[in-house]
């Protein structure tokens, strides 16, 4: 929200209608706007308890220190950044970000990303494939892209996306943005992990040579992959979002079996429901049950 208009009246301050002079007389002012990216607006977009899926960016790296991602167009102001990193080397990748000042001495200089909350990194073993997770809120001076640093030694390859959500309760975003991680080898499926509640965005990745496609549970929308080649393996990643839930909902299934599969859950946090009840998932036999979890009204 825009600052208030505030008026000391002796004992306390009051807020007060802001006041402009025509030249004449004082009249009501429009209301203090504020840039969101892309327009001026007078307030910023509430929080909706399912944070809504806005667009999406992608990208493959081999052989690079410093990868860049842009970020989508229609990125605007609170937007939550969900960028997703997965990596192949020795080092654990790191966020960073362009600074986004228009002074020329500053145009494209580095500088350590500092996320609204910090990033999390899982590793599957035994092929050190590294999966980092960074989320923050978004605001126009943090400019229009997501750097991260990987090792730049040979075969060392990357695979960036970045998603954006829009009308989460940014001040609610967790600690840490993996909630939980799920492995398995050798296998074309994985039994996903239960929901936190508002939108929960699953991010797989898989390490095969003959993978080509995958297969998530009704419910899920916006799905998107994303490809790239480590070493003589090719790393998938693949990510979709649903409803959130206490109860699995369901399994992801591949057209075939890779060495390595990892599923990461990363929570989208919303305005909580104000009838404090469930919400009715369809076929969700845990958390949809009418009478108990689930009521109508």
């Amino acid at each position: 929200m825009p600052n208030k208009t505030l008026t000391w009246d002796g004992v306390k301050w009051r807020a007060t209608a802001l006041l402009a002079r025509t030249g004449k007389t004082w009249k009501p002012a429009d209301p203090p706007r504020i840039w969101d990216g892309s327009q001026w607006r007078t307030a910023r977009l509430p929080a909706v308890e399912f944070p809504r899926y806005i667009d999406a960016t992608k990208g493959s790296f081999t052989d690079v220190d410093v990868v860049t991602l842009p970020l989508p167009d229609g990125i605007r102001l609170s937007d939550t950044v969900v960028s997703v990193c997965a990596s192949y080397g020795e080092s654990v990748p790191t966020p960073r970000r362009m600074l986004a000042s228009d002074s020329p001495q500053d145009r494209g200089v580095e500088t350590e990303f500092d996320p609204l909350r910090g990033a999390y990194a899982a590793v599957l073993d035994p092929t050190k494939l590294r999966l980092k997770v960074s989320v923050i809120e978004w605001h126009p001076n943090q400019g229009r892209s997501v750097s991260w640093r990987v090792s730049g030694k040979k075969n060392t390859g990357a695979v960036v996306a970045n998603f954006i959500y829009r009308q989460a309760r940014t001040d609610a975003l967790p600690a840490e943005p993996i909630i939980d991680y799920k492995t398995a080898v050798n296998t074309d499926r994985l039994d996903l992990q239960a929901g936190t509640d508002f939108t929960s965005l699953y991010v797989a990745v898989a390490l095969s040579r003959d993978l080509t496609g995958s297969a998530w549970p009704d419910g899920f929308t916006n799905t998107r992959d994303a490809y790239g080649r480590f070493s003589d393996l090719q790393v998938h990643m693949m990510a979709a979002d649903t409803v959130g839930a206490p109860a699995s909902p369901g399994t992801l299934q591949l057209d075939a079996t890779v060495d390595q599969l990892a599923v990461a859950l990363i929570t989208i946090p919303g305005r909580a429901n104000p009838d404090g009840h469930g919400v009715w998932i369809l076929g969700d036999q845990e958390a949809s049950v009418l009478g108990k979890t689930t009521y109508l009204e």
